[in-house]
């Protein structure tokens, strides 16, 4: 699979949103835009092989390893067992791994990164809360730091928060009600403060205007001439 197809299908997966469930809460005094989210410190020990037992697969059949299941041992009513922690994937099948899925210790997902530009780098995390996500990282330029945050609420997605001049801070959010999205608030001026708001359009004015009718023509001749 190509490095565009791989990529193209990451992004698609993903998409961009947010909300405020205020209902009566004016676009014109909404909110500064929540406190400026911090970077993530992630622990990625459970992908550790070191003392695990490693299962690897070869998905393509080229002898090369795609799939790295890690487990580690714990003890669960007197027994030793075998848990798995982490799954490692090699997207494009280059040698590298690009994806990773870390596990709690009931088995359940509860983190996925992913490297979409294949540096070496994660440019994705997601984050699991009973199987559903409930929050996004994401590095969209690729320099190695988050500028898009995304929240979501029973695995809906709610609100997106954007560093969209990659100066650190969010400078740009959107607000979505009952996954529509209702507003955009632009920081202009960087002071973490919403200076703008644009509101979505209603879907009452949304909808398509009816072709009219053309009127009825009465002008039409008869076939035969008017008898003299």
């Amino acid at each position: 699979m190509s490095r565009l197809l791989i990529t193209a299908a990451a992004l698609i997966s993903i998409g961009f949103a947010g909300c405020d469930n205020k209902n009566n809460r004016k676009p014109q005094t909404g909110p500064k835009g929540p406190a400026q989210p911090k970077a993530t410190q992630l622990d990625r020990s459970k992908c550790d092989t070191r003392g695990k037992r490693v299962v690897q697969l070869d998905l393509n059949r080229d002898k090369q390893p795609d799939v790295w299941n890690i487990y580690s041992k714990r003890t669960e009513g007197g027994a030793t067992v075998d848990v798995l922690t982490c799954k490692a994937i090699d997207l494009n099948f280059d040698g590298r791994r690009d994806m990773w899925k870390y596990y709690n210790n009931a088995g359940a997902l509860e983190r996925e990164e992913m490297d979409l530009d294949f540096d070496g780098r994660v440019d994705i995390v997601s984050f699991r809360r009973n199987g559903k996500i409930f929050r996004q990282e994401m590095d969209t330029n690729y320099d190695g730091k988050t500028d898009i945050w995304k929240h979501y609420e029973d695995g809906v997605l709610t609100r997106v928060e954007r560093d969209s001049n990659n100066d650190g801070k969010v400078d740009y959010w959107e607000y979505y009600e009952g996954g529509t999205l209702d507003r955009i608030g632009y920081d202009k001026n960087g002071d973490g403060r919403v200076d703008h708001w644009d509101r979505a359009a209603s879907k009452a004015t949304a909808q398509k205007t009816p072709t009219p009718t053309p009127p009825k023509d009465d002008t039409k001749k008869d076939d035969k001439a008017p008898k003299k």
